[in-house]
């Protein structure tokens, strides 16, 4: 039972840097960009329709790290027909898949890792835990390990700040819960059971081949970003730690929905996406076995 995946942008508040039964998809984008620009003294934020000035300080600029724009949301529209009986509220939803991966970092903190695959004729195993964080851990070091990156670990601090943005039930990014200083990543309209599609499907497998040509590249060409920016902070090897939570919302903010959706949020450190870092983060792949959830 395949329904349709549509790309569509949702924007990131914090600092920027950047899945099942058959359905038929399709795909709509727009991009949504934001700059962060850090100095020793101060943070300028640059909305994408504003022009901001920084004026001059009169202490000397130490590295200025500028993390790339959040890319584009992910959005797949699916909706299931049956001739049983109406499934339960969780397996009849007519939902919207949303996932946007946003990093806040300061000048001074380690960037996140992201990753990419190709498509091989034969499948990874499965994990051998069917738990939320088994099938998060799986989804995410499954791919890293193709990359060269190591496996990522369960943070519970992290678990913490997702859960408290998702049982909010308003659909936007914090990165200043509990301290901030993290990359995330949030997403609706798939359950907790499903969170592994989300991870591995939508934001690996889809976008790692729009990667292909930018391996090796430490500033690589950003015009096609919100395509793989997803991809790029799964694999990125200097993300240690990554924390998610998945919360049923009966009416989730800043979505217009009828019925009650799973908003997802995860958390990772350190964040990713730096431009001039990627050479250093993404390795390419090693051609092992892919993995679909």
């Amino acid at each position: 039972m395949r329904s349709s995946i549509i790309l569509s942008a949702l924007c990131a508040l914090g600092a920027m840097a950047e899945i099942e039964p058959a359905y038929v998809t399709t795909w709509t984008t727009t991009t949504v960009t934001d700059w962060t620009v850090i100095t020793i003294t101060k943070t300028i934020t640059v909305q994408p329709t504003t022009e901001a000035t920084v004026e001059p300080t009169s202490a000397p600029a130490t590295e200025v790290k500028v993390q790339e724009p959040e890319p584009e949301p992910v959005e797949v529209e699916r909706t299931t027909t049956t001739t049983q009986a109406p499934a339960p509220v969780e397996t009849s939803w007519s939902s919207t898949w949303t996932s946007t991966w946003e990093s806040t970092l300061t000048a001074t903190q380690e960037p996140e890792t992201t990753t990419t695959m190709t498509s091989e004729a034969t499948q990874a195993p499965a994990p051998t835990t069917n738990t939320y964080q088994g099938n998060v851990l799986y989804s995410h070091n499954v791919h890293r390990a193709n990359h060269s990156s190591t496996d990522l670990t369960w943070s519970s601090d992290l678990e913490a700040s997702a859960q408290a943005l998702a049982a909010s039930c308003v659909y936007q990014h914090d990165t200043s819960i509990n301290g901030g200083g993290y990359g995330q990543n949030i997403g609706y309209g798939v359950s907790s059971d499903e969170v592994a599609v989300m991870i591995s499907n939508l934001m690996y497998n889809d976008e790692a081949p729009y990667f292909e040509n930018l391996y090796g590249q430490a500033s690589p060409d950003m015009s096609l970003f919100e395509k793989w920016g997803h991809f790029s902070q799964i694999v990125w090897k200097g993300t240690t730690e990554v924390g998610c939570a998945t919360v049923v919302c009966n009416s989730l903010g800043n979505v217009d929905s009828a019925t009650a959706v799973p908003f997802t949020v995860c958390n990772y450190s350190p964040p990713g996406n730096y431009d001039g870092e990627y050479a250093d983060n993404i390795a390419r792949p090693l051609g092992n076995a892919a993995y679909s959830a």
